[in-house]
């Protein structure tokens, strides 16, 4: 591709993966496309079930993904569940929040606006 002002490019076999911590934990690992001031983010995340088996999920802005690979649940406080499949797209309010389980290693790409 070739060098445009303003455009980005990346792929799923990025090899600049980076840990994703909040909170002083490791959450999974992350490659952003986008990253700009005022809180728009766009790019890559990855874990597995050893790192993501039991994840706090707690939106800011919007959280809006396209799921590439794998499975996880979302557990909401009122015990409501939502099953997260490869090729589903999904997109989360601004405070939504839920326990993140990871089923089976997780790829999705994102959108946080």
């Amino acid at each position: 591709m070739a060098d445009f002002p303003g455009v980005s490019a990346s792929s799923i076999a990025t090899d600049s993966w980076e840990p994703f911590i909040e909170e002083g934990r490791e959450m999974g690992q992350v490659h952003f496309l986008v990253q700009k001031e005022g809180g728009l983010m766009a790019g890559l995340w990855r874990t597995d079930p050893e790192i993501g088996g039991e994840i706090p999920y707690n939106v800011t802005g919007s959280d809006t993904f396209h799921v590439l690979k794998g499975e996880a649940e979302l557990e909401t406080p009122d015990g409501q569940k939502i099953n997260l499949i490869a090729g589903g797209l999904y997109s989360f309010p601004d405070g939504f929040s839920a326990t993140w389980r990871t089923r089976s290693p997780f790829v999705k790409f994102f959108v946080i606006a």
